[in-house]
């Protein structure tokens, strides 16, 4: 839908009345800035639907689009409050402040102070703790929807493994984790469990002996071929991505099972990195 300013300009201005309920005929620029950014959110919540009630390829009015939009967000807000009181009921931080922090001290924050009507496009939390694949190119209730999606199928992966695990795997990544620890737990989770298979080991405990350690090197760290000597660098670290990236997504459709969206993989060219650069933390 594309709307002309002069289209959208009716909007702003109601909406202007009611931010200032009628009482005042001006309003800073800052304010007005903000109130057109809303109305465009919300139009733009309205496109992003398909809709029985719009008419396919027909150019709706402005305020209509506007006021749908609205509906929109305002049932994505509802829908975000559900499934944060779903993931708080079994929420494990594995004894991780800045995860603790995030989701059960910071996201109430948004429900108490988010404002559909005024500035929908303000999400109001710095979200710290980073989940995997998150679209930050998203505003407002859409980043945190699906940042809340997100971080309720970490949970149910990371639920799969040995609690005990998890928290000694930080510990092993950063000894005071508890307080210092700011990276997302699946990464080296992922890494750990894709170890465990190559070595042929328990996935679950996330543990590795001695002699597992040496046969996960072995499978990761293959020399390359004879035919690719003449780039070995570049091809021995594509090797190693493509591995994980099998993996990862082993690890992934068989823990996730119905829920599988294969998004892991996309985690294998950052850990093939770092994995090339540091065997250690395998």
């Amino acid at each position: 839908m594309n709307y002309k300013v002069e289209e959208l300009m009716p909007v702003v201005a109601r909406l202007a009345d009611k931010y200032t309920s009628k009482e005042s005929t001006s309003i800073s620029y800052d304010t007005a800035q903000q109130l057109m950014e809303a109305v465009w959110y919300c139009i733009r919540e309205c496109e992003g639907e398909k809709r029985d009630s719009l008419l396919e390829g027909a150019q709706i009015g402005c305020m209509t689009a506007y006021e749908e939009g609205y509906r929109i967000a305002l049932n994505k807000v509802l829908t975000a409050k559900e499934l944060y009181h779903q993931i708080a009921v079994g929420f494990d931080d594995f004894g991780c402040r800045n995860y603790r922090e995030t989701i059960i001290k910071g996201m109430p924050v948004f429900f108490t102070k988010y404002d559909v009507r005024f500035e929908p496009q303000n999400q109001i939390l710095t979200l710290d703790y980073p989940v995997l694949n998150l679209n930050l190119e998203k505003k407002g209730i859409d980043l945190i929807l699906e940042y809340l999606e997100k971080t309720a199928y970490e949970q149910k992966f990371l639920k799969y493994f040995s609690r005990r695990g998890v928290m000694r795997l930080l510990e092993q990544r950063c000894m005071d984790y508890r307080e210092l620890y700011l990276d997302n737990i699946c990464e080296p989770v992922l890494l750990r469990g894709a170890a465990c298979l190559a070595a042929e080991t328990v996935v679950y405990k996330l543990k590795l002996e001695e002699e597992d350690v040496v046969a996960a090197k072995e499978y990761f760290m293959t020399e390359p071929t004879v035919r690719q000597m003449s780039n070995s660098k570049e091809n021995s670290m594509k090797q190693l991505e493509r591995k994980l990236e099998v993996l990862y997504d082993v690890l992934e459709r068989n823990i996730m099972k119905e829920d599988y969206k294969g998004i892991f993989r996309s985690c294998a060219h950052e850990a093939a990195v770092r994995l090339n650069s540091n065997v250690q933390l395998l």
